[in-house]
């Protein structure tokens, strides 16, 4: 498969595309109105989003494969050379820079502390599925 600076890109891609889906999963299917309540978004805010809904998916579509390809260098640079060590190390890296940088909305901006448990676990699960997606595509994706 091809690579770019190490990476397989079309594992990477596939990992985006997962992360993409999971964010439409977590929050157009499973936690909707959670999330809209948790924001204090009411009927005017829904017909302002969907006004822009094309350039906002678009823009979290870009953005998934950016956090695709940056877990993908780092899972390289930390050596995970298979499916726990990635899998691990996908963990520590939410917890350490995720998790940490989403909870100063939970202390300087009063965001619910709800709101900070739904949005980790969205990457939270993002994370594992593309470093398993990154792993297993490509025979460890992040090899050199």
């Amino acid at each position: 498969m091809p690579r770019i600076f190490g990476l397989n890109i079309i594992a990477v891609l596939v990992a985006g595309i997962a992360l993409w889906f999971i964010g439409a999963l977590f929050y157009g299917v499973l936690f909707a109105d959670l999330w809209m309540g948790l924001w204090g978004f009411g009927a005017s805010d829904e017909a302002r989003m969907a006004s822009s809904m094309g350039a906002t998916m678009g823009a979290g579509f870009v953005l998934s494969l950016l956090v695709a390809g940056v877990l993908g260098f780092a899972l390289k640079a930390l050596k995970a050379d298979g499916l726990v060590p990635a899998i691990k190390w996908s963990v520590f890296l939410w917890a350490g820079f995720v998790l940490t940088t989403m909870s100063y909305d939970i202390v300087y901006a009063l965001q619910p502390l709800m709101l900070l448990v739904l949005d980790g676990a969205h990457m939270l699960t993002g994370f594992v599925i593309m470093a398993f997606l990154m792993t297993v595509l490509a025979k460890v994706a992040v090899k050199d």
